[in-house]
């Protein structure tokens, strides 16, 4: 689970599917584009702090760097993310427009002609030329039916993904609510709030479930280190701490074996 999406960031990058939401998303930002398009069941979803039910027949649009989250529902959806390139030369056409961030959109025929084509290999078209074409057809047919508009700035989106880069890049370090806040040059009071809102967690409790993460990654490379000393590499400080931390995002124990000392 990375919550400032790297891989994402790829040049070209390209993704569309056709999903079952079984697991939770947590909290993440990336610079490419993304839509989702609900068509079975309901979908929760957080999108710049505000909770929405996407229902059968709603897509959602998420910005470039804005802050979302996706909860376990079971919804049939069709999730397409990409590199911003893709999606800004139509943008531009458009007037600098953008799609609202929910909207209805019941031609599921349509995105299933668009994942067939996706989906196809063909020799005389490249992987790149296929994607942007899907993506124009995709914005033409939702401008025709959506109404765009003007992209609106949002400095609280800005600074909950600045949070969120800085405690991904400084994982080992002191990540106290007070310590972000002086680092960030605002109140605890106010960031405590925000981020609330935002994360629809505990701060702690999104720090500890990244440290869990990023020591779950580090778990997977054979280099003879304990349990104990993955965990206090990440910067847990005790083993109860990542065992509760790594229980609660991947539902058991780390499968890597300890020493004898890990459990002293």
């Amino acid at each position: 689970m990375s919550f400032y999406e790297l891989n994402v960031e790829e040049r070209n990058y390209f993704y569309f599917n056709h999903v079952k939401k079984e697991t939770t998303t947590a909290p993440h930002f990336h610079g490419a584009v993304e839509f989702l398009f609900c068509v079975d069941g309901t979908q929760t979803i957080s999108i710049g702090g505000e909770t929405h039910t996407l229902k059968k027949g709603e897509g959602c649009f998420v910005d470039s760097y804005v802050v979302h989250s996706l909860q376990p529902s079971g919804a049939t959806l069709y999730a397409m993310v990409g590199d911003t390139h893709f999606f800004q030369p139509v943008f531009s056409a458009f007037g600098d427009t953008v799609p609202p961030c929910y909207f209805p959109f019941e031609n599921e025929p349509f995105l299933s002609v668009l994942y067939a084509l996706h989906q196809q290999k063909k020799k005389d078209i490249t992987t790149a030329e296929r994607n942007k074409a899907i993506v124009k057809l995709l914005l033409s047919e939702l401008y025709c039916v959506v109404p765009f508009a003007k992209r609106k700035e949002n400095k609280q989106n800005e600074l909950v993904a600045n949070v969120l880069q800085y405690a991904y890049e400084h994982y080992t370090d002191d990540l106290s609510l007070s310590t972000i806040a002086t680092q960030m040059g605002y109140s605890h009071t106010y960031l405590s709030r925000l981020l609330h809102r935002y994360l629809t967690m505990n701060w702690n409790i999104y720090v500890g479930n990244l440290r869990a993460c990023i020591a779950h990654e580090q778990l997977q490379a054979k280099d003879g280190r304990s349990v104990l000393d993955v965990a206090f590499a990440c910067g847990f400080d005790s083993l109860n701490t990542f065992y509760r931390a790594y229980r609660r995002v991947f539902g058991k124990t780390p499968l890597k074996k300890m020493t004898i000392f890990d459990n002293n």
